[in-house]
Order: C-alpha cells, then sequence, then structure tokens
C-alpha cells in the first residue's frame, strides 16, 4: 500500500486557491479536511495519507505517521 499527498490549493496539482465549482477541488477539499481516526486531526495537504476502505465504516482517511508508529 502506497501512501497519497494531497497538493496545497493553488499548486500545480492542488484544487483551486479560492472555492470554486469544480468536483475534484471539491473532492479534494473534503478529503483535506477529513479527520483520522487515529489522531483526530484533519488530513490537511503535504501530508502522506492512507485511504482504507472497510465493510463497515466505508473510506477512512489515516495519516501515514499514525499509521507507521
Amino acid at each position: 500500500m502506497a501512501a497519497g499527498v494531497l497538493s496545497a490549493p493553488g499548486t500545480k496539482y492542488g484544487p483551486c486557491e479560492n472555492e470554486c465549482k469544480h468536483k475534484d477541488c471539491a473532492g479534494i477539499r473534503k478529503m483535506a479536511k477529513s479527520t483520522c481516526p487515529r489522531c483526530e486531526k484533519a488530513i490537511g495537504y503535504e501530508t502522506r495519507f492512507y485511504e482504507i476502505t472497510g465493510e463497515i465504516t466505508g473510506t477512512e482517511y489515516f495519516h501515514a505517521d499514525c499509521m507507521e508508529e
């Protein structure tokens, strides 16, 4: 399993710097705002994370540092 990284707003691969109506930008912002179940902090941008999908919990995002401790 490889960790992903969300690029910061306004960067080449990140969402638009200001709020917009792009579906991709909205999806990235939603992922960045999601809370890591281990540390209870937002996933954020420019931070390695894992996406884990479970039958009961659905899709959750965990900081890579939290999972690799």
